[in-house]
């Protein structure tokens, strides 16, 4: 391989990345293959082995890119939960009466919409491709783990998310402020079946051109079906008078 110039050479692997993410559109992840993308791009097959030893280095890549682009939706999740958080844990250092109460079950049902509101606005900007492609690989995860963890070896992020909020909703209920009508454990893998079924539901009618319940595409109200996994949500808290 001649010598090239680095610049050159990101550019060219960025060209793969661009023709792969343009066959992830049409194609499923798990059936994409080198060819589709050499096709795509234009380029001999020697060329794009210059770049890439296999698929799963090109959708190393890709992921990458797609969670970079997502980086200021992810960013605002975080700031969301760790703000309102850092409120939860003020409150918890005051004197508890009715009043101490009060506030911190709202907070949590703020917590609650306020991410909500985040996952309505992430899913109607990245919808296509991101959450397609997302989705994809997580159906790929569960039929080749091994292939995932070297495709993707930072996937546990989220669930560093998910252990920040059991913990300080462990410890509301600890002092009595929230009685859960369920389990934590119940309660978080809810939430997970139900985010996925609303954003696996909306990539079905706008990625896939199905319909829901038979009308027209595009039909699927994302916004009112957060709102009610929200209202949701609160109900299993305990907390779903505070919901506004």
């Amino acid at each position: 391989m001649a010598k090239v110039s680095k610049e050159y050479y990101e550019l060219k692997k960025a060209s793969i990345i661009d023709a792969s993410l343009e066959v992830c559109k049409r194609k499923t992840v798990s059936s994409v293959t080198m060819q589709d993308i050499i096709d795509e791009a234009g380029i001999s097959q020697g060329g794009i082995y210059r770049y890439y030893k296999n698929i799963d280095e090109v959708l190393i890549d890709l992921l990458s890119r797609i969670r970079i682009e997502q980086y200021e939706s992810i960013n605002r999740l975080n700031n969301v939960i760790e703000q309102n958080i850092k409120d939860v844990i003020e409150l918890r250092n005051t004197t508890i009466d009715d009043n101490n109460v009060i506030a911190r079950r709202a907070r949590i049902a703020r917590i609650i919409k306020e991410i909500h509101n985040v996952w309505v606005e992430e899913l109607e900007k990245y919808l296509y491709p991101h959450k397609k492609i997302q989705l994809e690989y997580m159906i790929l995860a569960d039929n080749f783990p091994d292939r995932a963890r070297v495709i993707f070896p930072n996937a546990s992020e989220e669930k560093s998310i998910d252990g920040r909020i059991m913990k300080e909703l462990g410890r509301e209920i600890e002092d009595g402020i929230i009685t859960p009508r369920i389990t934590l454990q119940e309660f978080m893998e809810y939430n997970t079946s139900v985010y996925w079924g609303i954003i696996n539901r909306a990539i079905s009618v706008n990625c896939y051109q199905r319909t829901a319940n038979f009308n027209k595409r595009n039909d699927y109200d994302i916004k009112k079906r957060y709102e009610t996994f929200a209202k949701s949500s609160a109900f299993f808290l305990g907390v779903e008078e505070y919901i506004e």
